[in-house]
């Protein structure tokens, strides 16, 4: 039964691996390229790679920053102090920073924001180089709130305060572009490629469910933006399934190799007692028997006792009959 199974398991982790190999041969232009993730938080969150946390700097063409973390049914975490710098890859290149949410509610008389979050245009954090942005309270994505910083560097600074923590955070795409000209057009061979409302960015940022365009021309579904993310939850799909099946060939061949040292074990056992059978087990009896003898001149009964002795020995038995008080 378990070499059956064993046998499943590996037909459909072969079959998995071709179908992924096929797929992956098929759709290799058709991947959908994720955003670059950066995660505002000083704590150690596992699932998170402490590159992408704070206290770095990075070159980037495009990057999608939130705080920890960023959902419906938690907020971000209190006491947390943490800056990232981003430089754009190109030196003629700008950063348009644009919230698509925030949500930072403690705010002190309604003015004093205890949680923010703030923008500069350089590696220092002082007040000649802060952007002026949304630094608390709510704004949507329909907002449509941006603001540039010519310098091509952007400096993020996240702090909150142990008191009041509510609401999801924030999440801000940071998009590294420049306008062109007629002397510097958007170059395609260059992997640039020219948004509808004019404007150069990386061809790598296209597809990668981060709308960096301002007019969202790199995500549009003449783009087969679609294909490629219905293309990208398949090859996921077929990579959990095959993960599951590998992990189901490992059980399965553990379970044999304890079958098979435990059959070992058992003819072991089995010839150990045909090459040495044990020894005949024989009773020493000590038999008193009586026997009664008539004497022909007084008529009277004389009384016998025989003792019969059985002497084990390797090769022979002995009988000794010995009697007394014989007549």
């Amino acid at each position: 039964m378990l070499v059956s199974f064993l046998r499943f398991s590996i037909t459909k982790a072969t079959s998995t691996l071709s179908l992924t190999n096929d797929d992956n041969n098929n759709n290799n232009d058709n991947q959908m390229r994720r955003a670059d993730e950066y995660v505002m938080t000083s704590a150690r969150i596992d699932g998170i790679k402490r590159s992408n946390v704070c206290g770095d700097g990075y070159r980037i063409e495009g990057a999608l920053l939130k705080s920890y973390s960023y959902s419906d049914r938690e907020s971000y975490l209190p006491y947390e102090d943490c800056y990232m710098t981003f430089k754009a890859r190109q030196s003629d290149n700008q950063i348009r920073i644009r919230i698509l949410s925030l949500d930072l509610n403690d705010i002190h008389n309604g003015i004093n924001c205890l949680d923010s979050l703030r923008f500069y245009k350089s590696v220092y954090i002082t007040k000649q180089d802060k952007l002026d942005t949304v630094e608390c309270g709510q704004l949507t994505e329909q907002e449509k709130f941006h603001v540039i910083s010519p310098t091509g560097i952007v400096t993020a600074h996240f702090s909150t305060d142990g008191g009041n923590v509510n609401g999801q955070g924030f999440k801000v795409v940071l998009t590294a572009f420049r306008y062109p000209n007629k002397t510097h057009p958007c170059d395609s061979n260059n992997e640039e490629f020219l948004c509808r409302s004019k404007e150069c960015i990386s061809s790598l940022l296209l597809c990668d469910g981060v709308p960096h365009c301002l007019d969202n021309s790199d995500e549009l579904s003449d783009r087969s933006c679609a294909s490629k993310t219905l293309n990208s939850e398949l090859n996921n799909r077929i990579t959990t399934s095959k993960r599951q099946h590998w992990r189901g060939i490992l059980i399965a061949a553990f379970l044999l190799i304890i079958l098979f040292v435990f059959i070992l074990f058992m003819i072991y056992l089995i010839c150990r007692r045909c090459i040495h059978p044990p020894m005949p087990l024989t009773n020493h009896a000590n038999k008193n028997y009586a026997t009664m003898l008539n004497s022909s001149k007084t008529g009277s009964k004389t009384t016998t006792t025989t003792t019969q002795v059985v002497i084990q020995n390797d090769k022979i038995g002995k009988r000794l009959d010995d009697d007394y008080n014989i007549l």
